[in-house]
Parts: structure tokens; sequence; C-alpha cells
């Protein structure tokens, strides 16, 4: 059973006025209902209660100064380019840029500073070529197997990074277009489970497939056995539940559900999707409607190509306000996840 504190509408004013503000709501139901919220500059939003206390947001116009106008201009110059907007409002609001070669266009910051866009008229007129090939492929952690680029319509060899081999335009890869299997636009199959139990140092024991629902055997690179659904194995990336890290990625689950209940079986939630990584980022354990997650880290010593993709996840969190935790592999799990639930006022 989740523990739960009691707060009134009393507790919502005096945060806002601690803040130097106003609720301007009558009445408090809980901690995921909407309030009004008034800042000292005048500014009016609605947000549940418990992002302001717990995710300790205020009013989105005057607290966004991790972004601005000096920083627009900053990464312009470092692109060999210039912002030419002399106000910001928001990382949403659209601002004017001009490339080296003198190209102008509109974009917010968010799409310049995290997505990495940069001047779309010389992305357009850029040639194609195998080196671009390659280097989509890369950014998508796979490859381009072909050795020869003659145009953007004719057939070359990809492979992403669970091993699938087939052939595509570069056109429709740049499109956005990627592997079939891993989008699941091809029948599954015995044979998929083997491939994938292969990508990952193992093997698929079982003889027989019926659906993505039924139990396959599976032995990873240590030797364990055990049963779990191709669903399970290909979609939410889960392996042997006995080496360590999916291990402990299922006690901390474990741990964190006797207090807050089973968390969101969303799992890369549509924040967390850019032009780099189509299918989203991944979060360990999400309560969305707590505005929480988990991530369950390894040592980064061993995962350092994992690092970067790790601070985009926190940046993109810090933006869609959701408070990100981390359990490292050597802290107590037990002692740890309590201690950052007290902290978020989400337990006694």
């Amino acid at each position: 059973m989740p523990f739960q504190l009691k707060f009134s509408i009393y507790d919502a004013c005096k945060i806002a006025e601690s803040r130097g503000g106003q609720c301007l709501s009558d009445n408090y139901i809980n901690c995921n209902t909407p309030l009004r919220w008034k800042c000292v500059k005048g500014h009016k939003w609605t947000a549940n209660f418990h992002s302001i206390k717990n995710g300790k947001t205020w009013c989105s116009i005057c607290s966004d100064t991790r972004l601005n106008i000096s920083i627009a201009k900053e990464l312009a110059h470092s692109k060999n380019g210039e912002c030419l907007s002399e106000e910001y409002i928001n990382n949403r609001s659209p601002l004017l840029w001009r490339c080296g070669k003198g190209h102008e266009w509109t974009a917010n910051l968010i799409s310049i500073k995290h997505k990495k866009t940069w001047c779309p008229g010389c992305r357009r007129i850029k040639p194609l070529n195998l080196e671009i090939a390659k280097q989509i492929a890369c950014d998508r952690n796979g490859k381009c197997l072909s050795t020869e680029y003659k145009n953007s319509n004719v057939l070359m060899q990809w492979q992403c990074n669970m091993g699938y081999k087939w052939n595509a335009t570069l056109s429709s890869i740049k499109a956005g277009r990627w592997c079939l299997h891993c989008a699941g636009s091809i029948p599954h199959t015995l044979e998929i489970a083997k491939q994938i139990a292969h990508s990952r140092n193992g093997k698929c024991l079982s003889s027989e497939y019926k659906n993505l629902e039924t139990d396959l055997i599976w032995s990873c690179a240590e030797g364990h056995e055990w049963y779990a659904p191709l669903s399970r194995i290909k979609n939410q990336g889960a392996w042997c539940p006995y080496c360590s890290k999916y291990k402990r990625e299922n006690l901390c689950r474990e741990i964190v559900s006797k207090y807050l209940g089973p968390p969101s079986k969303i799992r890369q939630p549509e924040f967390l999707k850019t032009p780099e990584h189509p299918s989203g980022l991944h979060l360990d354990i999400y309560y969305p409607e707590y505005g929480f997650a988990i991530e369950v880290q390894g040592d980064p010593n061993n995962f350092i190509k994992q690092q970067e993709r790790d601070q985009l996840k926190k940046e993109l969190c810090e933006e869609n306000w959701i408070v990100l935790r981390y359990v490292w592999y050597y802290e107590d799990p037990y002692v740890i996840i309590p201690e950052n639930l007290r902290e978020l006022g989400l337990i006694e």
C-alpha cells in the first residue's frame, strides 16, 4: 500500500508565498490535481501541487535560466553563425538564425541545442555520399555495409545494432526509415529470437515459437537459463535476470513498488524521442503521475558510450519537469531509494 501524506490548500499557499507568489485556487483535492499559480511578476500558469513541491519548479517564464539569449548567441557563434534575435522568451519560442553562408531561418533554441539541428538550407544542398550514409547509420548505433554510393535511389546494405541486415535507399534512411525487424514490421519468428539472443552473446534454446507472449527458453553468456516471452526480450530490453545489471534493476523496481505501487509500463515516453533516437531513450523506473523516475546505474567506466545519452536524457527530463534520481552500483538500494522518496515528499 503506497505511503501518502495529506496536504491542503494551506500548504499550496505557503509554498507559493515562500516563492513570492500566490496560489490562486480555492480547493485542493490531491497532489496530482492542477492548481492555478501566480508568480511575483504576474505570470499565471497551471501545475499540480506535486510538481511545485517535489519537482521544486516554479514559473517557467521566470525560472528558465538554463537557456537564454546569451546561450543562443554563443551556440550560433560555435557553428560559425549568428542568432539575430534580441529577446528570449522560452525554449519553445522561435528565434531568428543565420548560418555562415548567409541563410536565415527560425527555430526554437531547444531544437538547436539538444536536437542539434542547424541550417535547413545547407542541409538541402549538401550532397549525399557514402560518408553521410555511414554517419547516419552510426548515429543510429548501426552500420552502412555498402562500399559504394551511386545516388540516393540506389539500394544500399544496412545493419542495425541488433545485427539485422537489409537493403534500402539512402533517401529512405535519411527520411527516418530504419530496421523493419526492430520496428515490428517483420513477423516474429524463432529465427528472430535466436538472432536477438546471439546479438547479446546468448542463445534461444527453444525449438518452437508460437507468439510474442509465449515463454521461450534463453541462455546468457554466463550459462544462466530462464523463461521469458519474446516481447519482454525484444520490446522491453529485458535479458538475464541473474546477471547483475538486470537483477539490480528488478530489485530496485521491487523496492520502490512497495512504497508507490508498480511503475508505469511506458519506459520510452514521447519527450525522450529525438532525431538521433527516434524510438526514444529509455527510463528504468518511471512514475509520470509523480513526475519522477529512477535510473539504475552501473560503473560509468564500463559504459563510456552511454554517458552522452544519459546526459541528454537528464536534460530532457529537466525540461519536462521529471525529477530524475540515480541508484549507483556502489549504493544500497534499500537505503538510497527511501531517502530519495522522503526528499521528494512522496513518503514520510
